[in-house]
């Protein structure tokens, strides 16, 4: 296992061949933010969370939902559906509402 200066040396050299570095030679991105990237744009593209879960290493699938939930894309559509569901009166096969009482 590196340590974390080997691999900031290393992380830093690949960013510079990759042209990835400001003017002053230092790197735009950090691991960190790359992760944070993968995760986004894996959720937002509609990648199971289970599985970004699994390929950032948490143990708990609830670390990833709580970090990331908000960008289950499919997420607010069917909120929105149950809740627009639940809200809409009930309708016999007649067409006619249903009375509550």
């Amino acid at each position: 296992m590196p340590t974390a200066s080997t691999f900031g040396y290393h992380f830093k050299k690949v960013c510079v061949a990759a042209g990835v570095v400001d003017v002053d030679g230092k790197a735009k991105y950090t691991p960190g933010s790359l992760r944070r990237f993968f995760a986004s744009i894996a959720l937002a593209n509609g990648v199971p969370i289970r599985e970004v879960s699994r390929w950032l290493g948490h143990k708990s699938i609830k670390t990833t939902v709580d970090i990331y939930g908000h960008l289950v894309r499919e997420a607010w559509g069917r909120c929105r559906d149950v809740t627009q569901s639940a809200m809409r009166p009930a309708v016999e096969e007649s067409g006619q509402p249903v009375s509550a009482a």
